[in-house]
Parts: C-alpha cells; structure tokens; sequence
C-alpha cells in the first residue's frame, strides 16, 4: 500500500528583536513577530513551520510574544544572505512562503514557491525583489516606496484587524502585584527596535518629571541600551519615582501603561503600526521629537512640553484616540 503524500506546509520567516543590547546590528524588530504571532494564534494565516531568523535571545522574545518555533537560524557574521541555501533548501516542501521581515526578502531570491512579504518597511529590503513576490503593506506611504521601484504593492486587508482591533494581550504582572497605585502615573517606552532606546535618556527624563511633581513608575525593555548607566543614574538621584526593567516584550504589556512614549517614529510603517497598535488598545502614544531629530534628550528644556502632554492625559485617565506629537527644541 503506498501512503498518501503528506501535504506541503507553510514556511514562515521572521525575525525578531534580541533580548539584550550590545553593538551589533539589529536582527530583528518589534511589529513583525507580533503580526507573525497574532496572525497564526488567530487562524489568520496557516500556521506551517515557523523558521526564526536570530540569537537566542530573539527566540525568547518571540516566544514570550507566543510564537511556537520550529527552527531557529543565526545569520553568519550577520549576514542574512548566507542562509539562502539551507532556506530554499527547507522551501522546497512548502506550499507558500510567508516573509514577515523586509530584511529577511534576500532569502526569497531563487525560490520557486509562492511567496509573500509582509512589508512594514521597504527602506529596510533591498530595492531589487523578485517580481513574483506577492508584496502587501499597511501604510499607503509603504505602497507608494514599493511603487517607485516598479514593485506592485497592495495594501493588506487580512492582517489589519490585528492593529485596528487588536486581541487582548495578557502576559506578565497586573499594576497591583507591581505596586504601582492608581495615583502614580506608569510610563513606558516603545519602539520597533527597542535597542534603539536609550535608557540613560529615560531615567534622566524621569527624574525631572518627578521632580515635576509626578508620581511615576517608569518601565523599560531589556533590550533598551545603556540599562547599567540607567540604574547608577537612578541610584544616585535618590528619587521616589520607581524604574523597572520589562524582560517581557513591552507590547504584552500594554493595560500596564498610562501613556507610552515613542522616541524613534522614523515615519516608517512598522513605527506607524506600534502607535496603531498601542492607541487601539487603549493606551496613548506620546511621540517625541527633539531639535529636529526623534529620540529622547537629557536636556533639562525636553521636561516641559511633555509635562503638559502628561497633564493634558491625567486628567482625561480615559482613553486617548488623539496621538500627541511633542516638538521639543533646546
């Protein structure tokens, strides 16, 4: 008797985040892995193998965001190109390729299987894609970078309910086992690289609020840069105000937060999408820019205008469908 062939899966690529930062280069960001983990637990997508390009601390982060990992892959001296073989060599089996990582789109070269790249930001894939990849975008922005290429784009309309409706994300402490009171006022920082956060910046900017007269608790990722400095830095204020390291992706953590700040909005899609993301679930975005440039400042001027934002949010402490840009010159 001759067995049925089995049935070809789907192959998922993506990246994710690493844990800790140091001075590599990114190897992953933030909303990719989200729509990745979201799409499979949804029934969105097929789930099929999912094939994780990184370290192991980007395994652990997309575990924690409840991706289920088949195999994970470390780029040779950084260099996503250098798996190609051994993906088209998995690709084979496979009914369809699904591309969550515009930086991940060199591994699509050769494939003879149809494939899709969710792309949340072109800059980030190289200007050559193989014309038959199937490319789907967010942001009409998006579209139009993939249009001057001469790359069609279209824009997504499976996957956009996981932004505009979000499912609820439980994962890790409630405010209470925390101690955080419902008088303070619980801060955090997002990114779609969180190693692109400073934290040094983040501790500095705390303690001027507190002394502004908020009382704070500040929450971080671990994967922000600087963390050491951050914590000598708070250690040596002797302030009231708590600062705390998030090991869990802060994007699971959203009902935690008063307000959100997002100092590395680079117009890109995958920035766009977190502040989506974050305002449809409820918690307001605060973007910051400084001098021209987005990032967080320890200059004593960048106090100011926030604690008017953060006035203006305590007392609504209702949810804020407005996203607050703060333009910061000092």
């Amino acid at each position: 008797m001759i067995a049925p062939t089995p049935q070809a899966d789907v192959l998922h690529l993506v990246s994710a985040p690493a844990g800790k930062a140091d001075h590599r280069p990114p190897v992953g960001r933030l909303i990719p892995t989200y729509l990745c983990a979201q799409a499979i637990q949804q029934g969105l997508t097929p789930p099929g193998r999912v094939l994780l390009i990184g370290d192991p601390d980007s395994e652990s982060y997309a575990r924690a965001l409840g991706l289920r990992i088949h195999r994970r892959l470390t780029p040779p001296l950084g260099q996503v190109s250098m798996l190609s073989r051994t993906v088209r060599q998995l690709a084979r089996s496979a009914s369809r390729v699904i591309c969550w990582n515009d930086e991940l789109s060199p591994l699509l070269r050769g494939l003879h299987t149809p494939t899709d790249l969710i792309s949340t930001n072109p800059n980030l894939a190289p200007r050559r894609v193989s014309s038959k990849v199937n490319i789907r975008v967010f942001e009409r922005h998006d579209r139009g970078i993939w249009e001057s290429r001469n790359h069609p784009a279209e824009l997504d309309s499976v996957l956009t309910p996981l932004i505009d409706n979000p499912p609820p994300l439980v994962s890790g402490p409630d405010r209470e086992s925390l101690g955080i009171t419902p008088s303070d006022l619980c801060i955090g920082v997002i990114a779609d690289r969180p190693r692109d956060i400073d934290a040094r910046a983040f501790g500095f900017l705390l303690g001027l609020l507190n002394a502004s007269g908020f009382a704070l608790t500040g929450i971080i990722s671990s994967g922000a840069s600087h963390l050491m400095d951050a914590r000598r830095h708070h250690r040596g204020l002797e302030s009231r105000f708590r600062l705390l390291v998030a090991r869990e992706p802060i994007i699971t953590m959203l009902p935690l937060f008063d307000v959100l700040l997002h100092p590395c909005y680079d117009g890109s899609g995958g920035a766009s999408l977190i502040e989506r993301l974050c305002e449809n679930a409820d918690t307001p975005v605060l973007r910051l820019r400084h001098s021209g440039r987005d990032g967080l400042s320890r200059a004593p001027g960048v106090a100011g205008p926030i604690i008017e934002a953060l006035d203006e949010i305590l007392e609504a402490r209702t949810p804020v469908t407005k996203r607050h840009e703060v333009d910061i010159h000092a």
